[in-house]
């Protein structure tokens, strides 16, 4: 009885969470991670029957021999930069948590979809907490991807769901479905992207243009089902390019990159942006990616060695702006919008996100199905 009284009558349990990497850099296991992500019906959302052919015929058998090899480039013998910056993140944020919370309302856990350790374990530990007297009783989940969308956010959800429907003890929950607009998001950014173009400058490097790229998703998707991930890029890209120091908005493009199958995507492509700069003479672009909190595939092999020798072939040059990973900063200010997440009043809420007027989205492109 002692044990429970020592510990505050309520607490909350914020769990981060994270898509995963594959177990190593081999066929096998990239092979495993790819049959249980894009198995996945709320990634790749066409007819399930047409799918499984094509996923178990055609996808499985040729594509994680090549992904293995573009696995290797970001592997450090022990683990992916995925996994290793989420749970450098977490850490930090706890540490930072002890000063804002000293009382422990609030404790934090990440998380994988498709690693170790996987939603269930979390759960799990949870439970053992209660049979002690220092469980939670309410549970946050925040999924880390700032916009929403239906092919991550939503997937997690369906994700704690299925768990949920095997468990006996429910505890309150909330699941932040973004955190795009918040000011330790956006402010973070926008340091990460101006101290490189300072850095740049330094070093006699003045910049033609800064491409933000965003994860690709299919236009049917937005223009179809009304996911409001294009929506949620633009104010991203909006609230960053607005608060830069070193840059002028107008020197700024948004563009989508990671685009998969023979489907139309969302435009421009990033590769493309790249392209068409060069040619036309802007030969010197920084590249940030903000649909990543944490580096990845995407970000350090797909933009930061693939895109960069391809900008070399075309005769220009790429330099690219790492994600948040687990810069001190931005641990520290994650840390006060969880808290305000699992503690804050309504205003309080209110007052940890950046608002956009009408007038913000006059210049958004609009996107448009092409007629084939």
């Amino acid at each position: 009885m002692q044990n429970v009284l020592t510990h505050p009558k309520r607490k909350t349990k914020v769990v981060f969470v994270q898509l995963g990497s594959p177990e190593n850099p081999t066929p096998k296991a990239v092979r495993k991670y790819l049959r249980a992500f894009l198995g996945d019906p709320r990634v790749v959302d066409i007819n399930p029957w047409l799918w499984k052919i094509i996923l178990n015929c055609f996808v499985l058998p040729l594509r994680p021999r090549k992904s293995a090899q573009l696995y290797k480039r970001i592997w450090d013998g022990k683990s992916f930069p995925l996994i290793t910056n989420t749970a450098e993140f977490t850490k930090s944020v706890k540490s930072e948590l002890a000063t804002i919370d000293p009382k422990g309302y609030v404790e934090v856990d990440h998380a994988f979809l498709l690693s170790p350790p996987f939603v269930n374990e979390v759960y799990d530990s949870w439970e053992e907490d209660l049979k002690n007297g220092t469980g939670a009783t309410k549970l946050l989940v925040i999924p880390m991807f700032p916009q929403y969308s239906e092919s991550t956010i939503a997937s997690g959800i369906d994700a704690l769901a299925k768990e949920l429907a095997q468990r006996v003890k429910i505890p309150t929950f909330e699941v932040i479905t973004n955190f795009h607009r918040t000011h330790a998001f956006i402010d973070n950014s926008v340091s990460k992207v101006d101290a490189k173009i300072k850095e740049l400058l330094d070093q006699g490097i003045r910049l033609d243009s800064l491409v933000i790229s965003f994860h690709g998703m299919q236009k049917r998707r937005v223009v179809e089902k009304g996911d409001d991930y294009y929506r949620h890029c633009y104010e991203t890209f909006r609230l960053i390019t607005t608060k830069l120091k070193h840059l002028r908005p107008e020197q700024a493009i948004m563009s989508f990159q990671s685009r998969f199958g023979s489907e139309e995507w969302i435009t421009p492509y990033t590769d493309d942006v790249v392209e068409d700069l060069i040619d036309k003479g802007k030969k010197e672009i920084a590249v940030y990616s903000p649909s990543f909190v944490a580096d990845c595939l995407e970000t350090t092999d797909e933009l930061g060695h693939e895109l960069v020798n391809e900008a070399r072939e075309w005769g220009g040059n790429i330099y690219p702006i790492e994600c948040l990973n687990t810069d001190k900063q931005w641990c520290k200010d994650f840390a006060k919008y969880t808290f305000v997440q699992a503690e804050g009043s309504a205003q309080d809420k209110e007052d940890i996100e950046y608002q956009l007027s009408s007038s913000d989205y006059a210049e958004i492109p609009r996107l448009r199905m092409n007629m084939k």
